[in-house]
């Protein structure tokens, strides 16, 4: 929490900084908050389109199970780096494990 504090303190000075947006994402997402994330990974994709930060968006949807959500974002960053291994092991074990309702 007191990360998300000083990463907040930095945008104030300059609102502008995706990283600064998707650390905060990070922290949310180990704190389980999930929504939280959602939101400020949002807020640092439309600054700036990085796999990273696709990814775990794509993340935080999967843990909500909102799986066609997670699905195109995993894919949205495997698209942008598709050396990135994780990506198509998450996209795998989504459509296996969902197979049904895809």
């Amino acid at each position: 929490k007191s990360a998300i504090y000083a990463y907040k303190k930095a945008i104030e000075m300059n609102d502008n900084l995706p990283c600064c947006y998707y650390n905060i994402g990070v922290c949310h997402i180990k704190l389980k908050e999930y929504d939280a994330g959602i939101i400020v990974l949002k807020k640092a994709i439309a600054i700036q389109e990085e796999s990273k930060y696709f990814f775990n968006l794509a993340y935080c949807y999967a843990m909500k199970n909102e799986v066609k959500k997670a699905l195109i974002n995993f894919n949205i960053a495997w698209s942008l780096d598709n050396n990135d291994e994780e990506c198509e092991k998450a996209i795998n074990l989504i459509s296996k494990k969902n197979k049904k309702s895809l």
